[in-house]
């Protein structure tokens, strides 16, 4: 045999090598995922699965929520940080706010205008702030009362008035909003902030032992979900 025969074999070796003690981690860890985490306490499965509409590869991760949630609102700072410093690369992260009566619709109708016009990422938290710090609820008596309120903090926040007034009245957003309801019936949400791993699985922040155990088992979730 000659040396640089020699050579390859002994880096192919080292490579396998390599390969499967990271195919051992990776199984060990997946063992301690499913040691620490139980379905029917941590988290349900959810039957059917609600089909996703993420790229192939990607994980959807899910909150459904309300603008008048105050345990929506505590957890924001949590799931922003997540998102910006510790979520999966293969995880993409939704928002889809419940219309379970006439405020929490017409908050779900302001996050699809600013969806709309492009400036949710911007200006979501800023929403949150508005009602639980500024005490600004951000609703009218009604929707034809409550557009102006809207408006005038739109206005605040640097967007038209005609800009977002035609967001509000597209036919996009009410087709989101359609939508919106028809997935919070579908998972069968009794309550917010909701989380769904990949149609699959559901926690909360009760459910999963707190904040911390919650975002821990998302990734745990989602990792396993990358697996299949």
């Amino acid at each position: 045999m000659n040396l640089a025969r020699g050579s390859f074999i002994a880096l192919f070796s080292a490579a396998l090598l390599v390969g499967v003690v990271a195919l051992i981690a990776d199984a060990q860890k997946a063992a301690d995922a499913d040691a620490r985490w139980q379905e029917g306490r941590h988290y349900r499965r959810i039957s059917p699965a609600i089909p996703t509409n993420v790229a192939p590869g990607k994980v959807e991760v899910l909150e459904i929520f309300w603008y008048g949630c105050g345990a929506c609102y505590s957890l924001d700072p949590f799931l922003e940080s997540w998102k910006k410093n510790g979520k999966p690369a293969n995880v993409e992260f939704v928002r889809v706010p419940v219309t379970w009566n006439a405020g929490a619709k017409l908050h779900a109708r302001l996050f699809y205008t600013l969806q709309a016009l492009k400036q949710d990422e911007r200006l979501h938290t800023k929403v949150f702030d508005t009602i639980f710090r500024g005490g600004n609820g951000l609703l009218g008596r009604d929707e034809e009362s409550t557009l102006p309120v809207m408006v005038a903090w739109a206005k605040q926040q640097g967007i038209q008035e005609k800009a977002f007034t035609d967001a509000w009245n597209s036919m996009w957003v009410n087709t989101k909003l359609r939508q919106a309801d028809e997935l919070v019936r579908r998972y069968r949400a009794e309550g917010t902030p909701f989380i769904a791993v990949n149609g699959q699985f559901s926690t909360d922040v009760s459910m999963a032992g707190g904040v911390p155990q919650m975002l821990g088992l998302i990734d745990d979730l989602a990792k396993a979900e990358k697996a299949r």
